[in-house]
């Protein structure tokens, strides 16, 4: 790995003038009703063509190949914590940076077909987050369902559907139900009303624009090293929203720390991670405006 990331440098704006492509402008978490879904209406409202896929893997591949020019991809939660794989997915690439950011409250409901009894349900299906967000009304109320993970909240509700089986349901949005014509057994799954997603809107670097007000950033070294770049970071007028440390597969003692900041003007964060360059190596991923 080079002594320092490469830092961004070329802006690009993002004035779609692409008439002559025939492919969608947004991928994201599908099929329809996901939480994801919901989210990218929210940030693009319906000025772009969107296209459901299976994973968020592929979502982002459809940016990479230029089939998209964003990706919708959820990176954190109140109840579940970071989304792991999805934040290493956009963090290891740098072709990849963030652009926005939609924070959407979640509201779990469990959804059967019509007629269906809650005390009849034996298999409980749902992305891992849904049912770790949900774990503590299951063991209240159906303790001994069979939990089934599936790639997103929506493709359970579907699948219940195909199944045909009373016996079977889903966690996943309430607004789903009317999209695979379910009904509604409970709402207000997850444990708190504070529940949140939040969402990274993803882009390839050429397409970034900068904005004014927050940034993520990659960092990479000794942990002991953290504290200075911190300290350094809020004497320039930084906060730090979140921080999430992940393994830097280089020897123990080392990681990667994803850094999301308030406060940020590109010219004074490149200089203040300058300080700090000598020992932990850096690489801005995003910086941009909060809808």
């Amino acid at each position: 790995m080079k002594k320092r990331f490469s830092v961004i440098a070329t802006v690009t704006l993002l004035i779609l003038v692409c008439s002559s492509i025939a492919f969608a402008n947004v991928s994201y978490l599908g099929p329809a009703g996901t939480y994801t879904e919901e989210a990218t209406a929210i940030f693009f409202g319906d000025k772009e063509t969107t296209v459901p896929v299976p994973t968020v893997p592929e979502a982002l591949k459809l940016v990479k190949t230029g089939q998209s020019q964003y990706a919708v991809v959820p990176v954190e939660n109140t109840i579940g914590g970071p989304v792991y794989n999805y934040l290493d997915a956009v963090i290891n690439d740098a072709e990849l940076v963030v652009v926005g950011e939609i924070n959407l409250p979640i509201r779990q409901t469990l959804l059967a077909l019509p007629g269906a009894d809650i005390k009849g349900i034996k298999t409980i299906m749902s992305h891992p987050q849904g049912l770790a967000q949900s774990k503590d009304w299951i063991k209240a109320n159906l303790p001994e369902a069979k939990l089934i993970e599936v790639p997103s909240t929506a493709e359970a509700a579907k699948r219940v559907a195909e199944m045909g089986d009373p016996s079977a349901a889903a966690i996943a949005a309430s607004r789903t139900a009317a999209v695979y014509n379910l009904a509604v057994l409970a709402s207000d799954l997850q444990y708190t009303n504070t529940n949140v997603t939040r969402f990274w809107v993803v882009t390839l670097k050429k397409n970034q624009t900068l904005g004014s007000q927050k940034a993520t950033v990659v960092l990479q070294g000794p942990a002991q090293e953290l504290p200075k770049v911190l300290n350094n970071l809020s004497r320039k007028g930084f906060t730090v929203i979140s921080l999430h440390d992940r393994p830097a597969k280089t020897k123990l003692g080392e990681y990667t720390y994803v850094l999301e900041l308030a406060g940020s003007d590109i010219n004074v964060l490149e200089k203040a991670l300058k300080n700090d360059s000598n020992v932990l190596q850096y690489r801005i991923t995003g910086v941009f405006n909060a809808k």
